[in-house]
């Protein structure tokens, strides 16, 4: 007589495996066998060693060893086989749907305790991620976010600056995770190296160092102005940076401006800046303090002062549209350290050369101005 399924269904639903048999050896295994598949699976299994439930749910082929030659298991096969005329054994259908049952009584606990691991993980996480009335009224910093958000969210508030919802979101971010793990988003980025060029060193250490997680440091942003293509070298002339003005017109000024006298190495030239520096027919040499000894180092102090006052020349486009907000920004040419020492002749030539230069990259410039040099 042969089963259908849904007869093994009944079969296997009079069992409630306990919820340790994953945990079961030997005879505590060996017993839970002879009383779910009877005695001659129990044999057949404590014969080839399969001790627990693992490893029966990992034999291949449990019946197998019957094809060997044996006189080990003569009895068991003339228990649980019957033997044709050729000499082969089969297996006796009754127990092969009793190893079956047991079989699938196994697998069915193995998936039952899967998805109660699965709900209770996800329990868990749900545990974790809820957040108490109370938690939120112990924390008032929290509490405003919340009301921030909800305001926001409904309205009732003007819409915030985009930046301040990017900087809280970075900085909230950044205090979950290690100093090293800090990350911060392109506005972020961009605010640091504008509160870095405003501010200075110190204002900028200041604010970051009072709010962890909130703004890069010193060497990241250093990092970011080398990339953004915005560091001047002194005395050098951008030219090429004239190419993203489209309007083709422009006014040019100069002026100066007094600053502390100082000296520093520039790494990226290998060249010292903040001397005054010599121009040759009135354009500024760039790179001019160089020195690989030290000697070379101190005829240039003997020789040279620290300027006292730094001239910019700046550059402004020339908009063809009526919209405001699309009024070109202005843009640095050139800065670097003068003294009082020069002609009318410097500047007149120092101005044709910036009007011969920007005519080649296609820009005209249609008017000069500068300020009173001292």
């Amino acid at each position: 007589m042969n089963l259908s399924p849904q007869d093994d269904d009944l079969l296997i639903n009079k069992f409630d495996l306990p919820d340790d048999i994953f945990t079961r050896i030997d005879d505590e295994f060996y017993s839970f066998v002879k009383l779910v598949a009877g005695d001659c699976i129990f044999n057949i299994l404590r014969i080839q060693l399969i001790n627990s439930a693992t490893k029966l749910l990992n034999t291949a082929d449990v019946f197998g060893f019957f094809q060997v030659e044996s006189t080990e298991t003569d009895d068991l096969k003339a228990a649980c086989c019957l033997k044709s005329k050729t000499g082969q054994y089969i297996i006796k259908p009754g127990i092969q749907t009793d190893l079956k049952i047991l079989v699938t009584l196994l697998k069915q606990k193995l998936q039952q305790q899967q998805q109660q691991k699965l709900v209770l993980h996800e329990n868990k996480q749900t545990d974790e991620n809820f957040i108490s009335i109370d938690f939120i009224n112990k924390y008032p910093l929290l509490k405003s976010l919340i009301k921030w958000y909800k305001q926001n969210d409904m309205g009732d508030n003007d819409k915030p600056p985009e930046f301040l919802t990017s900087f809280i979101d970075n900085l909230v971010h950044n205090l979950t995770q290690s100093s090293n793990n800090y990350r911060y988003t392109d506005k972020v980025k961009n605010f640091a190296i504008c509160l870095y060029i405003l501010g200075g060193k110190q204002s900028y250490e200041f604010v970051r160092l009072n709010l962890p997680g909130s703004l890069p440091n010193l060497t990241t942003v250093n990092d970011l102005i080398n990339q953004s293509n915005i560091t001047l070298t002194e005395a050098e002339f951008r030219f090429d940076s004239l190419q993203q003005f489209r309007t083709g017109y422009g006014f040019c000024s100069e002026d100066a401006t007094g600053v502390i006298r100082k000296v520093e190495y520039d790494s990226a030239t290998n060249s010292f800046i903040g001397f005054t520096t010599p121009v040759n027919d009135g354009v500024p040499l760039i790179k001019h303090f160089q020195a690989d000894k030290f000697e070379d180092l101190k005829m240039i102090y003997d020789t040279n002062e620290p300027a006292r006052l730094l001239n910019v020349h700046m550059f402004q486009s020339i908009s063809t549209e009526n919209s405001t907000a699309a009024f070109p920004k202005p843009l640095i040419l050139s800065a670097y350290g003068i003294c009082n020492k020069f002609t009318a002749i410097d500047v007149l030539r120092r101005w044709l050369y910036i009007f011969e230069n920007c005519f080649e990259k296609g820009i005209r410039v249609i008017g000069f101005s500068t300020g009173k040099l001292i």
